[in-house]
Parts: structure tokens; sequence; C-alpha cells
């Protein structure tokens, strides 16, 4: 291994009281070897950010980097590794699950073979210890799993793991094209290059020394969304399939309420009217809290970015149906194809202004 600089990045979110036994746990580990960790905090509540730099202070090889806005996993890994110095680059959680002394093995792995990236590959049929994984999340990560390796057109037996290495020239080609799918950025970076020359080792997943897990229904929405992207080639990014899938549930709310207030005998203009509104509130609830989750909006700030969706809508509505009378009276009078046309515009306008302006 001579020659060869590790780059340990660890992203971290409330892990305050981790960082040192992690930090004492990849000393011992790593022994010998020329390497270096970069914590990417989040901006956490708890003070880790304080306590890395606390620990840089006493160890040169520690760094830190403090992300202010644009939170996410996968962002503060990216940044993280463009950050480092080393020619091998290493992903791995801070909570103590991914246990430092399986480095030293992937590495010899990604040497020896030549290989550009090796994962640590999950026992999840032999984890009994709930604290570690519970049986639910076992049986997620399996069905992730099976997805997973449907995206990518090779079968892995976890290419959902979160501890990975990868050597920097090859992640340097990739890193202009990769997306934001959260939390699993190994599956992005092998469904980005499939020739990319990957092998697998198991290791035994381990038991959350404190905190809470990051793991919640949002992880799982985001998944979902990078899973339908990659389907389209990446031709859909995923923000915007997460917008035009909250769109499909308003339209659900809409004709609930439409019909709701024609029962209670209310005019059709006025129950259209409340159906609209009602499904332009839960439209914008559900993407301030999945779509634009990183860029959630709070207090004030959420009624002025309410207030402009309105106004956004309004405007949608009216293209929608501008476009939607032009392309009938120009192609045929075909009503399908004339509605759809109304509705993209509408959609890919809020989309736009929502992105740029809203959740800006």
């Amino acid at each position: 291994m001579s020659g060869t600089k590790i780059s340990v990045i660890v992203p971290t979110y409330n892990e305050k009281e981790n960082l040192a036994p992690l930090l004492a746990r990849m000393d011992l580990a790593l022994s010998g070897l020329d390497w270096e960790v970069i914590v990417v905090d989040d901006n956490s509540s708890d003070g880790t950010h304080e306590e890395a730099f606390r620990l840089s202070q006493l160890d040169s090889r520690v760094r830190l980097i403090l992300r202010l806005a644009d939170r996410g996993l996968a962002r503060a890994s990216i940044q993280g590794m463009l950050s480092a110095k080393g020619n091998i680059l290493c992903i791995m959680d801070g909570d103590g699950q991914h246990d430092p002394k399986y480095i030293p093995r992937m590495i010899e792995r990604l040497l020896t073979d030549n290989l550009d990236i090796v994962s640590a590959s999950r026992k999840l049929d032999e984890i009994t210890d709930p604290h570690s994984l519970s049986f639910l999340r076992q049986k997620i990560s399996r069905f992730g799993n099976f997805l997973g390796s449907r995206v990518i057109g090779r079968t892995l037996s976890d290419p959902l793991t979160g501890f990975f290495m990868i050597k920097r020239d090859a992640f340097m080609r990739l890193a202009p094209g990769l997306s934001d799918p959260g939390f699993k950025l190994l599956l992005d970076i092998l469904s980005s290059d499939r020739h990319l020359k990957h092998a697998e080792l198991p290791f035994d997943f381990g038991t959350r020394m404190s905190g809470i897990s990051k793991l919640d229904s949002y992880v799982a929405w985001q998944f979902l969304t990078f899973l339908l992207s990659k389907a389209t080639g990446s031709l859909i990014p995923a923000k915007l399939i997460s917008f035009i899938l909250v769109g499909v549930t308003g339209l659900a709310v809409h004709f609930c309420g439409l019909y709701a207030g024609l029962l209670t005998g209310l005019s059709f203009r006025l129950a259209q009217t409340l159906a609209t509104l009602i499904a332009a509130t839960t439209n914008f609830a559900f993407n301030n809290v999945l779509t634009f989750r990183d860029r959630r909006l709070r207090g004030a700030g959420m009624l002025l970015g309410y207030l402009k969706y309105l106004l956004a809508s309004a405007f949608g509505i009216a293209a929608n149906i501008s476009v939607a009378v032009l392309t009938y009276e120009r192609f045929g009078h075909l009503v399908v194809i004339s509605t759809l046309a109304g509705i993209a515009i509408d959609t890919l306008w809020k989309f736009v202004i929502s992105n740029r302006i809203i959740w800006k």
C-alpha cells in the first residue's frame, strides 16, 4: 500500500457522542497507513461540528467541513470526496455500524484485483440483533436491494450499502453526472457507469453506538423517485418525478373535495373553487416535506411560499387552458392530447417556479 493515501469521509447529522469513539477505532484499525478523516456535518443541532472541530485540534488527520445549506447525505458525501487529499476515497457512517477494521481489507481487495470500487455488503440474512437492524428494516433493505440490482443491471447482494470505497480518478470522472439519491450514493455511482470494476466484501453490520437512525419515510420516498428517474435514463430528474407524483395525489384530493362539495349542495362553481384551493394546499404541503425537503419552508417563510404557490398555480391554470385550446384547434380536435398538453405545461410551469423561486 506504499504511496496510497486513504481519505475516509464521514457525513454526519447529530452524531456528537459517536465521533470520538469512531476516531479511536479508526486510529487502531488504520495503524501504519497514510489516512485522513473528513467529517462533513450538515449543521447538526447537538454540537457535532463543535466536537469535530475539537478533535481536529488534537489530531491533524481530522478535518471538518460544515455545511450550512443544501443539506443531504449524498451531497455531503460528494462534497467530502471532492475535498479529499487521498487517492482512495472511503464513505462510511459515523454511528458505529460500519467498523473501520474492514477498511484495510477493502483497500487490499481494491488494489490487488485492480478494481474501481469495493463495497462492504451487509449480511442481511445473518442479522439477529434488532438494535442493529430490525426485522422490518431487513425486509425493506432486501426489497430495496432487489430493486437496486434491477436499476444497475447487475445482481449484487447489497447495492444500498453506505460503506464503500472508490479510486479518486474513477470518482472524479463520474462526479459531474451524479444526482441526489439521498443516502444511496453507491447505487447512483454504479448506475452512472455500468462498466466500473466492482466487488463486494461481506461485513458484520454493527449496533449504533449512540443517537437515533435517520431512516424515515422521506428516505424511502427519495429512493422511489431516484429509481423512477433512473428508469427514464435520468432524463426526468428525481425532483420533477416527486413533483408529478404529488400532483397526482392532488388530483385525487381535488375530485374528493369536488364531489364532497356537490353532495353538500354547493354549486359546481363554488365546489370547483374550493376543491382547487384544497388540492393546491395539499400539493404545497406535500412538496414542502417531500420534493423540497432539503429547502423546507417554515414559519413566516412557509406562509409567503404558500401565497406564491397559489399565484403560480393561477398562472399555471391559465397556461393550461391556453395550451390545451391551441392544441385542440391546431391538431384535429383531439381532446385527450390537448388536455395532456395543457396539464404538461401547467406542471412544468409550477415546477420551474417552485424550484427557482418558492423553494429556491
